[in-house]
């Protein structure tokens, strides 16, 4: 076989194998969920502060979704995450959350502090909703307090 025919062959192969995946994705669907329906989100504290607020507003709006929302308290909220039970969780969340092994974060919207150091400021989102998670991620950005 010549060269030029193996290169072909595995440019069309590896074409062929990115094109079949589905990145990023939704296992569990939570973007066609959302879009066009109602954005369930989880709030720590009450009532939500301007920064938080904004970013209900702005994620909501991405997806042409009317907010509605939930409290309680972490333990709850969270395993109501994972559950798909909501979408999205706020409330001044430090991105060194102890709940960060069953929950995706979203970039930093900015800081808190937590005695006496800093910590980035996050929202939670549902593990593996990767599709979801990036759509937050761009609906925030520039929101940095």
């Amino acid at each position: 076989m010549s060269s030029q025919f193996l290169r072909v062959l595995m440019a069309v192969l590896t074409f062929s194998l990115l094109s079949a995946c589905k990145v990023p994705d939704d296992p569990e669907g939570t973007t066609e969920e959302v879009t066009d329906n109602v954005l369930r989100v989880g709030v720590l504290i009450e009532p939500l502060d301007q920064a938080d607020a904004a970013v209900v507003t702005r994620v909501a709006n991405v997806f042409r979704a009317t907010p509605e929302f939930v409290t309680g308290d972490p333990h709850t909220l969270f395993a109501q995450l994972e559950d798909g039970e909501i979408h999205l969780v706020v409330g001044r969340i430090p991105a060194n959350t102890p709940f960060t092994s069953d929950i995706a974060l979203s970039d930093p919207l900015g800081s808190i502090m937590l005695g006496d150091h800093t910590e980035d400021r996050v929202l939670a989102v549902r593990k593996g909703e990767n599709r979801f998670l990036i759509s937050v991620n761009r609906a925030i950005e520039g929101l940095v307090e």
